[in-house]
């Protein structure tokens, strides 16, 4: 993967600000194809055609993709497209395969040594930074899940993953013994699913009403965040304080009668 993408700093920006471009889909392909092209012409052009759906797909979706805007946003004849794809669901799907495997596995790790707290806000931070920088692509991945069997199980699988390391990461800093397996990730897959929700009411069908409630508490991306984080340590950490400083509306949530640790 590309350092520069890799490194990139978590940039997250208010619920009525533009996106972070450096946590973009697109401009990941494209960087990378630009740092490591690939070896032969052919595999080139299926690259770039690959960058040109994925820009179709973000402002149009994938029911208002047409061929043609992928071969002209490409620059090469609409023929070729059918060199390197079957058709738009082909496409779609390379797209969107790679979005999951490549793009999320460097933007959502959380490997590191900070503490519970910490990892699980830089977690939660960058989930919805990405989110609002891909929310047409992130729409493509619900309304493809709905029509291809093959690629819902691909995102099923990444999520239990993925909640399977928060479940491992939780058991090693509690003694043996304190919290049993299955409970913890029962416990990650309704927080990993609140988050999907989340993304799904802010960014990609946007809930008016969140929206304004929001608005009105002077909550942005960031304050979303740590209060997910909030209810994500007092879940699976509830012995642990949250000595941190937080945005208001999070740092009530801290203080709430009952969520205090204790």
């Amino acid at each position: 993967m590309n350092a520069s993408i890799a490194s990139a700093s978590v940039g997250i920006t208010p619920a009525t600000g533009s996106a972070d471009t450096g946590l973009s889909f697109i401009e990941f392909l494209e960087t990378r194809l630009v740092a490591s092209p690939p070896p032969t012409k052919g595999q080139r052009t299926r690259e770039r055609l690959k960058i040109a759906a994925a820009k179709v797909l973000e402002q149009k979706g994938y029911h208002g993709l047409r061929i043609v805007d992928v071969t002209e946003a490409a620059g090469v004849a609409e023929g070729s497209f059918y060199v390197y794809f079957r058709d738009k669901t082909d496409a779609t799907l390379a797209v969107l395969t790679t979005l999951l495997e490549d793009f999320f596995s460097v933007n959502l790790s959380s490997e590191g040594s900070d503490g519970p707290f910490d990892t699980i806000r830089r977690a939660n931070r960058r989930w919805l930074a990405i989110c609002r920088s891909n929310s047409g692509l992130m729409r493509c991945m619900l309304q493809v899940g709905d029509e291809d069997a093959t690629f819902a199980q691909l995102t099923r699988s990444i999520n239990q993953r993925w909640y399977q390391r928060i479940a491992a990461s939780v058991l090693r800093r509690f003694p043996k013994g304190a919290i049993d397996e299955k409970s913890v990730l029962l416990v990650a897959y309704m927080l990993g699913a609140m988050m999907d929700d989340i993304a799904r009411k802010l960014f990609i069908y946007p809930d008016e009403g969140l929206l304004d409630l929001l608005k009105s508490a002077g909550a942005d991306d960031v304050a979303v965040a740590d209060v997910a984080s909030v209810l994500w340590m007092r879940q699976l950490y509830p012995g642990l304080p949250i000595d941190r400083d937080l945005p208001e509306i999070a740092n009530a949530i801290v203080n709430w009668p009952g969520t205090a640790a204790a």
